[in-house]
């Protein structure tokens, strides 16, 4: 059942994908506006929050790192921003299913708007410990946990089905573009001022609820049965396991997602001075550009890819290049290396993202798109959480180049996998729903 289609009324919830696409039917005979101006809207709010978690990432790392020198302390802050997925992944997918989802993206885009208001403060104060960035990751992680499965949930109830892999398209090509920006800005802005950092957060949190307010339309499943909460939490979970090839994507990306988080999280300590590439925190920002240099492309390979090669190498070729920009640096410190091999992993990893969301938009019910997001979420991130703090820990104990390599090990190991459950017929049949 697409997410337009209309649901059975015995269905645990009866999503309104009709009841906002006729109200802005008729909302549009009346108005000027276009007929994509709520994708828009949801587009642009979807980017300025991206940015902001983009400039923090990098930023709280390199601020980190400049108030520690243990690899483990470092990691931490990456382990705070992922550790809310694994806590609350699947409460998510339940709150997004009960809630309105534009309500409930606003709700969290002022709670970003007050964390990063309350740290600016702080710092303008003179207080900025370590674990102020630690509180301040799992706020940012939290959010971002919330926010994505009601994205998702919204993306089918506001583009057409035909549309999905161009809306995808669109939201992915535009996360790439914004880390192209956001990274050598969070570098640049961590070497000048802690607190204006902070105020570029909130200013991104600002333009987010300004964006969700131009969204117009009602967006909230239609309450049929309230089950047990314990129920819905699994409910997720349950149709991922009935679905064989949605459960080997989701536990296939939770292993390359644990070595991309120990990866980034080393990264700071590898080659940011004094680590053995010897960067400045601005430089630092520009080679992790590389990654985004890749995705700014990548977004549009998609159908060519899928066209030449089959629907199931966009996720092969993410396996690839993940495997070998983490090989890059323990191989060598040369930064044009491992800058490369970030291109490569950038220029592979929106095939992945573009194509298991146009898969779970045209799988999953539209009653269960939030649980069902959630869930692949909790199990490809949230589980993945421990990347970063095993990873630090590894580098205590045996160094950062052994750690790199281990990453790019356990992802290469991801294409047996790949070669036994994601196959063409796989890709192509569509399950009931």
């Amino acid at each position: 059942m697409s997410s337009h289609d209309q649901p059975s009324t015995s269905s645990e919830f009866s999503a309104s994908v009709p009841a906002a696409h006729l109200e802005s039917d008729r909302n549009s005979s009346d108005s000027p506006w276009p007929g994509w101006t709520n994708f828009i809207a949801l587009w642009t709010a979807s980017g300025s929050s991206y940015f902001a978690y983009w400039i923090m990432l990098l930023a709280l790392s390199l601020l980190a790192n400049r108030l520690t020198t243990s690899s483990l302390l470092v990691s931490g802050v990456t382990f705070a921003l992922t550790v809310p997925t694994f806590l609350f992944g699947l409460l998510a997918g339940v709150l997004v299913d009960r809630s309105d989802r534009r309500l409930f993206m606003f709700g969290l885009a002022f709670l970003r708007l007050l964390a990063f208001g309350l740290a600016w403060l702080a710092i303008v104060c003179g207080y900025f410990p370590l674990f102020l960035l630690y509180g301040l990751a799992f706020i940012l992680g939290l959010t971002q946990t919330l926010e994505e499965p009601a994205l998702a949930a919204l993306v089918p109830m506001v583009v057409a089905p035909r549309h999905l892999e161009r809306a995808n398209g669109w939201l992915v090509g535009a996360q790439n573009s914004i880390e192209l920006l956001a990274l050598p800005l969070g570098g640049l802005l961590a070497s000048i001022s802690t607190a204006l950092t902070m105020g570029i957060g909130t200013g991104c949190a600002l333009l987010t609820l300004g964006a969700l307010l131009c969204l117009r339309g009602t967006y909230a499943p239609i309450l049929q049965e309230r089950r047990h909460l314990g129920h819905e939490l699994l409910a997720g979970l349950h149709f991922l396991w009935q679905q064989p090839l949605l459960l080997a994507i989701a536990l296939m990306a939770m292993v390359i997602n644990a070595s991309w988080g120990a990866y980034l999280a080393l990264l700071v300590r590898y080659a940011v001075a004094p680590g053995p590439v010897g960067l400045s925190a601005a430089n630092y920002g520009f080679l992790l550009m590389g990654s985004s240099l890749g995705g700014v492309g990548s977004a549009f390979l998609l159908a060519p890819v899928q066209r030449w090669l089959g629907r199931r190498w966009p996720i092969g070729l993410n396996i690839l290049g993940n495997g070998l920009m983490f090989l890059a640096p323990a191989l060598s410190t040369n930064a044009w290396i491992i800058g490369g091999g970030a291109v490569l992993g950038g220029l592979t990893g929106p095939l992945w993202t573009i194509a298991v969301a146009a898969l779970l938009g045209r799988q999953v019910p539209a009653r269960l798109q939030g649980r069902v997001t959630a869930a692949y979420r909790f199990l490809s991130n949230g589980m993945a959480a421990i990347g970063p703090l095993l990873g630090g820990l590894f580098a205590q104990l045996y160094g950062l180049r052994p750690a790199f390599f281990l990453c790019a090990t356990c992802t290469f190991l991801m294409l047996l996998p790949f070669s036994w459950f994601i196959t063409e017929k796989a890709m192509r049949e569509h399950p009931p729903a």
